[in-house]
């Protein structure tokens, strides 16, 4: 990879310290995946990539606490959001706290893949439409084959 092309990669930083700290990603595919420590592994993304990351605490007085965040790298230029595992910083679609929050983002997802929609090539804006319902009451809104239909069409007009 040349140097010009990394300045435009997004970094994610993932740590795994079992039963303590575990953070994995739930979608995506990085182009590249660089050890830190015996600990923490760095994750690169190309511009545009959709990427799902979950992270789970435990805390010394027994209290666990998870959160599911759904991230856009952005393209040379686009505003980034400083994100505490995104170094780089990234476009935060979603991002859900709790158990009950996290596991209806995540029945959301295996909907998707039962219905053979890879998460990652969702149009950003329905993940961005599910967490404002999620905060208005729970609303769950429908991801139709037809929207992604429109959606991937779209994309590839010039």
């Amino acid at each position: 990879m040349n140097h010009a092309s990394r300045e435009v990669m997004t970094h994610l930083e993932l740590t795994w310290l079992e039963k303590r700290i575990e953070q994995w990603l739930r979608f995506g595919h990085a182009l590249e995946t660089q050890p830190i420590d015996r600990y923490r592994r760095r994750l690169c993304f190309a511009p545009g990539a959709v990427f799902a990351l979950l992270r789970w605490t435990q805390a010394e007085c027994g209290a666990a606490a998870c959160c599911i965040d759904i991230v856009r790298a952005p393209h040379a230029g686009e505003p980034r959001e400083r994100l505490p595992f995104v170094p780089t910083g990234a476009e935060r679609l979603l991002h859900r706290s709790g158990w009950a929050q996290v596991r209806t983002v995540l029945a959301v997802i295996d909907a998707l893949e039962q219905r053979r929609i890879n998460p990652v090539h969702v149009c950003p804006s329905y993940w961005q439409q599910l967490a404002n319902g999620l905060q208005e009451g729970g609303i769950v809104p429908s991801y139709t084959t037809g929207r992604h239909e429109a959606w991937l069409c779209g994309r590839t007009v010039p």
